[in-house]
């Protein structure tokens, strides 16, 4: 065991010894919290503490301790077995769970169920394997489900579910505005939301979140722009009724944003073919000729509604959302001007073909129109819970792929335009029974059927003339209709202490789909147009619950079988490919069987440290995987870490008469490689804190933060010639007024 993981495994250790030790001295305290909190894992309202489901929830309390969340990453930090893929753009990263598969850079859908108020926003082309920051505003709570989900969550749950749930109406008046500084970005962000209640039966929420950023970490010289800017506004209004046995809220929203986008480092050895003397750029300022930029912009609403009707409780959630998405790179890396300085520098050869002129830009346009209902009760005096539901979702995709090129007199064209439509016709009835056999014994079975319809159109055309261009390669009329059967099968045990063992058998599937970026011309390796769906069977075993008095305790362990897993490859262009030399294009395929397994454990205490309190909690995991069959077996599975662990601390006591507080959270990932190749590079290791100090004065709050305290930048994605840096340490203040 290196250092770094004796110091991590010590603070953890330390850490577990402390809650227990909370917990012996608690004997006053209630349960914990976490155990209490009510969610809806299982499409109706349960206490956390008895689902017998590997599940965490984010309050509204533990990220405001944070001083809030803007990026998935910051939202899902701590969280076991959950990682965050980050691509330096929140429109290409992705969240992956329990080592599910990722689709980087590509048009995939994601691995992992989002949803938004228990309606699912994922899909489309680009910008759909991950929130939007409109998405974490204002949060109520997160309910973070780990494992397979597709019994009751449907299309794309393979690795887990996560629901994000917004802070809705209540029956008072009150609300908060909160202002943050980052000094290293000039970074400006305001965040407010008022409700108002017009009644005991009617309330409003009304909410504004707004950002502007242009320094930051990583700089463009020739445009003087940064490509981490972030400048926009997002507004949401909300309208609830409550009367009588109905419970009905109403949601619009918009949000118009530039966002950060990606961003990386030409990174070439010495010897490299065409670079005699290698080529290297400087680690945070890349040349290029092409504005980074990117954009995302979403207009949504959203009726929820829950009825008694005595007999059941009804739910219903309709969903439009319009996201629209784009963003801008530099397909060669360098202006005209600095490859002329490196060739003259001996770096770059003089036959090595560049175009200076490369340039990229994606845009996609994906509505989405949603409907669930469900009807939920209890029978045989209350040992049977039943549940019936059924979703219908259409989706339809606008994409487009435009690529620039310096003419010549042999290849007089500025480009192409390679333009797809993507229709998604979804449908699904589901339904699950809990039967208590005994007091402390229960069964639960749930089953889903899902039938798809997709089709995509797509055609590639010269910029200037319109003609078509690749030939009937690129002329592609797609069609696929999956049908998918899943099912979950639980037992769940109560054992003394508090606790609860379960064990489960299910299965899932993540949508196939079509890849609409069919790459360069020159590509050596051919981008297929379709890939199949991937289906997958879990099994797991877990404890939970809350042994002693303010402490909440989960261990869970589980085995995935995959078949026909989808995987990112690449169409293997590289500045360094004298054929192809532009940057890759990713792509997804069926890669084979694969097999992935993991343990997980997670535990959380409290109790009074002097005159104040102390809460503290700690999770880790470790996961692992490989391939199975086809080409690519015996091959490890990709972006997922051999162990990841947290802490997160956080202490209130009065001084002065004051209510003085701090936070500190810890981030750690070991082990794992990027690519499905065997001779890909290996994932970086890191270690992460966050600390966060200030005062209460009752409805004002003062604080200063820093993100990233011991500066910590690693490569967050790398190939042979290109690298994606973290974020260096940020250090801000912030400043909170609620009523």
């Amino acid at each position: 065991m290196t250092s770094h993981k004796r110091a991590a495994f010590a603070c953890a250790s330390a850490i577990s010894l402390l809650a227990g030790e909370a917990a012996a001295q608690a004997e006053r305290q209630e349960p914990a919290e976490v155990g209490e909190v009510v969610v809806t894992a299982r499409r109706r309202e349960e206490r956390l503490i008895d689902v017998p489901v590997a599940a965490s929830v984010v309050s509204a309390a533990a990220l405001a301790e944070r001083g809030g969340a803007i990026s998935t990453g910051e939202l899902l930090a701590g969280q076991p077995s959950v990682r965050f893929n980050n691509l330096t753009s929140s429109i290409t990263s992705e969240v992956s769970m329990r080592a599910s598969s990722t689709a980087r850079a590509t048009n995939g859908d994601p691995s992992v169920g989002l949803y938004r108020n228990g309606a699912y926003i994922g899909g489309g082309a680009i910008g759909g394997r991950n929130f939007s920051r409109l998405d974490m505003f204002d949060i109520g709570r997160v309910e973070v489900l780990r494992g397979t989900q597709g019994a009751l969550y449907g299309r794309n749950a393979v690795g887990g579910a996560v629901n994000i749930v917004s802070a809705r109406p209540e029956f008072s008046n009150g609300g908060y505005v909160d202002a943050k500084y980052g000094v290293e970005t000039q970074r400006a962000q305001v965040q407010a939301a008022v409700n108002l209640a017009a009644s005991d039966e009617l309330a409003f929420r009304f909410g504004a979140d707004y950002v502007h950023q242009d320094d930051g970490f990583f700089y463009n010289p020739v445009n003087d722009v940064h490509f981490d800017q972030e400048k926009g506004l997002g507004l949401r209004a909300q309208a609830r009724l409550a009367k009588g046995p109905a419970d009905v809220t109403l949601l619009v929203e918009h949000q118009q944003l530039t966002t950060p986008t990606i961003t990386y480092q030409i990174a070439i050895p010495a010897g490299s073919a065409g670079f005699p003397r290698g080529y290297i750029q400087d680690q945070f300022a890349y040349p290029w000729n092409t504005p980074p930029l990117a954009k995302q912009n979403i207009s949504a609403a959203m009726l929820s509604a829950q009825v008694d009707l005595g007999w059941a409780e009804f739910s219903s959630t309709s969903l439009v959302r319009v996201r629209e998405s784009m963003y801008a790179l530099d397909s060669d890396g360098v202006n005209p001007q600095e490859l002329a300085r490196a060739r003259a520098a001996g770096q770059v050869a003089p036959a090595t073909p560049i175009d200076p002129n490369g340039a990229s830009v994606t845009a996609d346009r994906t509505k989405t129109l949603s409907q669930d209902v469900r009807l939920s009760g209890q029978a045989l005096e209350g040992r049977l819970d039943w549940l019936a539901g059924a979703e219908v979702m259409s989706q339809e995709s606008r994409y487009s792929v435009t690529l620039g090129r310096t003419p010549t007199a042999a290849a007089p064209s500025v480009g192409t335009v390679e333009a797809a439509v993507q229709n998604y016709e979804s449908w699904a009835a589901y339904g699950a029974l809990t039967y208590d056999l005994t007091d402390d014994l229960s069964l639960t079975g749930e089953l889903r059927y899902t039938s798809d319809d997709k089709t995509l159109t797509s055609r590639l055309r010269d910029r200037i003339t319109n003609q078509l261009a690749g030939g009937a390669a690129r002329i592609v009329d797609g069609t696929s209709s999956p049908e998918n059967l899943s099912y979950n099968a639980t037992l769940a045990y109560s054992l003394p202490l508090n606790l609860l063992a379960y064990g489960k058998v299910g299965t899932s599937y993540r949508a196939g789909g079509f890849n609409r970026n069919l790459g360069d011309l020159r590509q050596p390796v051919v981008v297929p147009v379709a890939y199949d769906d991937e289906t997958s069977r879990s099994y797991e075993l877990g404890v939970k619950g809350a042994p002693l008095s303010g402490v909440y305790v989960a261990l869970a362990g589980y085995r995935t079988e995959m078949t026909d897993m989808i995987a990112q490859l690449d169409n293997g262009c590289r500045v360094t490919n004298p054929v192809c030399p532009v940057a890759a294009t990713s792509f997804l395929t069926n890669a084979g069987d694969a097999r992935s397994w993991g343990v997980e454990a997670e535990i959380s205490g409290r109790y009074d440290l002097g005159d104040g309190q102390l809460r503290l909690s700690l999770n880790g995991s470790r996961q692992g995987g490989e391939v199975t069959s086809g080409r690519y077996a015996g091959l490890s599975l990709p972006q997922t870490p051999g162990w990841l662990a947290s802490a997160e601390a956080n202490y209130r006591v009065p001084v002065a008469g004051v209510e003085a507080f701090g936070n500190i959270a810890y981030n750690a990932q070991w082990g794992g490689v990027q690519e499905l190749s065997a001779a890909t590079p290996k994932l970086s290791d890191f270690q992460v804190v966050n600390a966060r100090l200030g005062v209460d004065l009752g409805r004002i709050q003062v604080a200063a933060y820093v993100e990233n305290l011991f500066d910590t930048v690693f490569i967050v994605a790398q190939d042979a010639t290109v690298r994606r840096y973290s974020r260096p340490r940020l250090s801000g203040l912030q400043l909170r007024y609620s009523w």
